[in-house]
C-alpha cells in the first residue's frame, strides 16, 4: 500500500485544475432528476469508467494511470472538493483521481467525484503551454471521455450547432485568446441524456482547459 505522504504528494502534483474548479458552479451536476425526483448520478462505475478511459487513451499513446481513490472525511475535503454548492458539494464523500502523460510529459488528470458508488461528476483538467504545442492530445483526450461517459452521438446531435468536437474547442479557444477575460466556457451544453461543459482558462503556464461531464 503506498504510504499516505506519497499519496498527497501525486496529487498535489497532479491536480492542476482543483483551484480553478472549485469555484465553477456546474448547475447539472448531482442536481435532482426532474422525471424522479432522486439525485441524478452517471450511469457507470469508477473501476469500469477508469478503465475504458485508460483502455482507450493508451490506442492514442496517452498512458493513465491507475486511479488514486480518496474517501476519508478530511481527503475528500481537501481533494475533492469542487462543487460551490455546499448542498451539492455535501454530497461528495468520494472521488478517484489519474494521471494523463504524453510523449511531453504530464498533461493533467481526470477525476471522478460522487458516493463511494457511483460517480456524479467527471472532471478532465488539462495544462497547455502558451503556444498549445500539445491541443492535438487536449481534442484527443476530450473526445475519448465524451465518447466513453456520455455517448459516440456527436455526429448526430451536433451539440451547440457544431460538426465537430474540435470545432468547438477552436472557437472556444478563438473567443478566449482574442477575449479580454481570464476564463471562458461553453456554458452547459447537452449532449445524449447527459451535460457537458468546457471551459479555458489563461494561467502562469500557458492555458488550462478543462472538461466537466455530468447527468
Amino acid at each position: 500500500m503506498v504510504p499516505k505522504k506519497y499519496l498527497y504528494a501525486a496529487i498535489a502534483g497532479i491536480s492542476i485544475a482543483a483551484i480553478a474548479i472549485a469555484v465553477i458552479e456546474f448547475l447539472p451536476m448531482m442536481g435532482k432528476d426532474n422525471t424522479s425526483g432522486q439525485v441524478a448520478f452517471l450511469d457507470f462505475s469508477y473501476d469500469e469508467e477508469n478503465s475504458d478511459l485508460r483502455t482507450n487513451l493508451a490506442s492514442y499513446h496517452i498512458n493513465m494511470t491507475k486511479p488514486i481513490r480518496l474517501s476519508s472525511a478530511a481527503d475528500v475535503k481537501q481533494y475533492c472538493n469542487f462543487i460551490t454548492d455546499p448542498n451539492k458539494q455535501a454530497l461528495v464523500t468520494y472521488c478517484t483521481s489519474t494521471v494523463l502523460k504524453n510523449t511531453q510529459g504530464t498533461l493533467g488528470d481526470i477525476t471522478m467525484v460522487g458516493t463511494p458508488d457511483v460517480p456524479g461528476l467527471v472532471v478532465v483538467a488539462l495544462q497547455s503551454n502558451p503556444l498549445m504545442s500539445n491541443y492535438g492530445d487536449i481534442k484527443t483526450v476530450f473526445g475519448v471521455v465524451l465518447n466513453s461517459t456520455i455517448c459516440q452521438c456527436w455526429d448526430k446531435e451536433h451539440p451547440g450547432g457544431y460538426q465537430t468536437l474540435s470545432d468547438m474547442m477552436d472557437a472556444l479557444r478563438d473567443f478566449h485568446i482574442n477575449g479580454k477575460k481570464p476564463d471562458s466556457t461553453t456554458h452547459t451544453i447537452p449532449l445524449g441524456n447527459k451535460h457537458f461543459e468546457i471551459e479555458l482558462s489563461t494561467n502562469d503556464s500557458g492555458y488550462l482547459w478543462k472538461l466537466l461531464v455530468a447527468k
